[in-house]
């Protein structure tokens, strides 16, 4: 996906890039997301996604007016979209048009052959197209929270956990297929958990990367299983997905140490895989509902 986000969402045909646009990119497990922004000067931003063998999912957070719109250089008509609405493109199409407003959006690349593996991890049957009606908005709450749920790591992007966006990912890509597909498959209901030997594997390489910065794909080669089967069954396993595990470990950790008043909250912080003390304090905060000092003061 770099070479779409980087070259194909950044090009704004016959113009330079606008003075004013702001990208951020994330990788995900197999798909990248973008954080897009720009704020319109009056006349207009045209701009160009070439042909890539996927789809983009484009989720607008704010309201869009209708707009010149052209697929494979043809006129299409173009609704105006709702904030929290998204359009799903086929990048098979060239996609133009000019755009007028303010735009935020949040843009999900998958590859066709991230869709493939995808099902070929649940033994589904090929999965075919994805339904993209051209020029038109979909609504959908499922997609609408993924896509704003990474919004900490597109601000943030130094705290990003790996584990976190990789199951987002997982999630989107099983959205799109059980929704979408214009034959949608049937996932099979998941039973059973890890053994013995893969719960103790994949605990103590979490624990090892206590950070968070370790992938689904690494977790799940080291227990011998596919990436989705991996993530479902550690969670049949510990009644948790693994980055909501780890940081329950993290927390743990947070106030066996911060019951030694010696140490402080920015050692603390390093020592349970917090980039600085500021995520230190806004994820324990979030999680326990008092701050790493008043927590402390408190039992001590």
């Amino acid at each position: 996906m770099t070479d779409v986000s980087g070259r194909r969402l950044g090009k704004f045909a016959g113009l330079d890039q606008p003075p004013t646009l702001n990208t951020r990119a994330l990788p995900l497990a197999d798909l990248t997301a973008m954080r897009v922004l720009w704020r319109d000067t009056g006349s207009g931003n045209p701009t160009r996604l070439d042909r890539n063998n996927g789809y983009l999912v484009c989720l607008q957070r704010r309201d869009l007016s209708a707009g010149p719109y052209w697929v494979d250089g043809r006129p299409m008509q173009r609704l105006p979209i709702n904030s929290g609405q998204f359009m799903l493109l086929d990048l098979n199409e060239e996609h133009s048009s000019l755009q007028y407003g303010t735009v935020d959006c949040i843009s999900i690349y998958s590859s066709r052959d991230a869709l493939d593996r995808f099902g070929e991890e649940h033994g589904l049957p090929p999965i075919g197209q994805l339904r993209s009606p051209r020029g038109i908005a979909f609504e959908d709450e499922i997609v609408r929270n993924l896509g704003e749920c990474l919004l900490p790591a597109f601000e943030w992007p130094e705290t990003a956990n790996q584990l976190f966006v990789d199951h987002v990912a997982l999630a989107l890509l099983a959205h799109l297929t059980a929704f979408y597909c214009e034959q949608p498959p049937v996932l099979r209901p998941f039973r059973g958990g890890l053994s013995p030997w893969q719960e103790r594997r994949a605990k103590d390489i979490l624990l090892t990367h206590i950070d968070g910065k370790v992938g689904l794909a690494e977790l799940a080669r080291e227990c011998g299983l596919s990436r989705s089967h991996f993530a479902r069954a550690f969670r049949a396993a510990t009644g948790l997905p693994p980055h909501k595990w780890l940081l329950a470990r993290r927390i743990e950790l947070a106030q066996e140490l911060l019951r030694n008043p010696k140490l402080s909250l920015n050692e603390i912080a390093i020592r349970c895989g917090f980039t600085d003390q500021s995520h230190f304090t806004r994820v324990f905060s979030k999680t326990m509902h008092a701050s790493p000092g008043d927590w402390r003061r408190l039992r001590l």
